[in-house]
């Protein structure tokens, strides 16, 4: 596939594995629970760092 350039990879070679696809959703699942808690400065920063 080619060198990950996301940093998420975790292929021994650093080749692209797609993890990057599962890290966006997992931080967007992340991001949208502390919404609804009442935390959307931390859902905020979650999305974007």
């Amino acid at each position: 596939m080619g060198a990950c350039t996301c940093g998420y990879s975790t292929d021994p070679e650093k080749n692209c594995n797609g993890t990057h696809k599962v890290v966006k959703a997992v931080k967007e699942d992340l991001a949208k629970k502390l919404e609804e808690n009442g935390f959307p400065h931390t859902a905020a920063y979650v999305r974007e760092n």
